[in-house]
């Protein structure tokens, strides 16, 4: 059935869960998996069926809800760490609300796990007594911090990680992939659509997986070193904020030849800058999420490689070389230590910690560490 959730990648039971809820979509939703198995696309689409009377896929009320445009469905991404109980209590009151064009408004709250206690229960009553026209989905990676009146107050819809092989084929037909690349990148997602999606079109991803590896593997790191492997970071991370930069000025020219001069407009312009500046503020912090996560995996693979995992089996298997040979340069639980270390890194980070000093202070302290922890 070639329609709005065909788009759907590696979640058949969710399409067909969601197919019979765009029939009656009354009850709050809980999407809830790792990230980068499809949740936020599943959202759109489920908004789009909502809203479009075939769910194709294709017409003017799909393309603007999947291009998140559309003034009656309004997705949300915590400002920081979390989402203010101002913001919480913001999005209840724009609830209830007449719909704008159709007969429903659809609120989408991505990283739902970051509200905490006190704003889900700013929360609370939206979800016990929707307005009869608005649909609640929250999104989410885990399941513990929601206060059990939350989740008792929504159908929970589990999302798995993506199958590599369903990775693969997205990446070749989709994506015109060559396929021996196609399976290195679907073996380095480990089941995350999104990022095996950014590896295989966008060269800069691919440089900061290769910038970690090498820092992780680098002998003899110095404070030198350090100081200057943050400035490559800072440097990459300002080139994708320019790179989104010139991507955001187009879509806003497009919203406008889309829309031109009809109701709704203003708004939905408005929404989409004030959606730009917020993604402005985070690609650069998410530049340094991803460099801190690579560097964990590469950590851990150097840990397993030290104690005798063949180098095939490892996640950084393309550059095998260089991790065996440094692996042995010291113990696993040195590398394990350091593993941890970029972990607090990228809660430190999300906690609005100053990326590039945080970066600093963890190449320093594996600098100072590799020397005297060396044999």
């Amino acid at each position: 059935m070639n329609d709005i959730f065909s788009h759907l990648t590696g979640q058949a039971r969710v399409e067909q869960l969601l197919r019979a809820e765009a029939e009656q979509p009354g009850r709050s939703l809980l999407f809830i998996g790792p990230p980068g198995v499809g949740k936020t696309q599943a959202a759109r689409a489920f908004a789009a069926a909502v809203l479009c009377p075939e769910a194709c896929g294709h017409c003017n009320i799909c393309t603007r809800v999947l291009r998140d445009v559309h003034p009656d469905v309004h997705i949300y991404q915590p400002e920081g760490f979390t989402y203010p109980v101002a913001s919480i209590r913001q999005m209840v009151s724009s609830a209830n609300q007449s719909p704008l064009e159709g007969t429903r408004r659809v609120f989408i709250i991505e990283e739902a796990d970051r509200i905490v206690e006190r704003s889900q229960n700013a929360l609370l009553k939206a979800l016990e007594e929707p307005s009869a026209a608005t649909t609640w989905i929250l999104l989410a990676g885990s399941l513990d911090v929601f206060l059990p009146t939350v989740l008792s107050r929504c159908r929970m819809i589990e999302f798995l990680p993506v199958a590599e092989e369903s990775v693969r084929n997205l990446l070749t037909e989709r994506f015109e992939v060559e396929p021996s690349h196609a399976g290195l990148v679907a073996q380095i997602a480990m089941g995350d659509l999104d990022r095996a999606i950014q590896l295989a079109t966008d060269p800069m991803a691919m440089r900061l997986r290769v910038l970690a590896i090498k820092a992780c593997t680098r002998a003899g790191p110095t404070g030198v070193w350090a100081l200057s492997a943050t400035e490559e970071v800072q440097e990459l991370a300002a080139e994708v904020r320019s790179s989104l930069a010139t991507e955001q000025a187009q879509e806003l020219n497009e919203l406008e030849e889309m829309t031109g001069g009809g109701r709704g407009t203003g708004p939905a312009k408005k929404r989409l800058q004030d959606k730009h500046k917020r993604a402005l503020r985070r690609v650069e912090t998410r530049v340094y999420l991803d460099f801190f996560a690579w560097m964990g995996l590469c950590f851990r693979d150097l840990a397993a490689a030290a104690v005798g995992v063949p180098a095939e089996e490892l996640l950084t298997s393309d550059h095998a070389p260089e991790v065996v040979a440094a692996a042995d340069s010291q113990p696993a639980y040195f590398w394990l230590a350091e593993a941890d270390r970029t972990q607090q890194a990228r809660l430190a980070l999300m906690e609005n910690a100053n990326p590039a000093l945080l970066l600093d202070s963890v190449l320093l302290d594996l600098a100072i560490g590799a020397t005297s922890a060396r044999p």
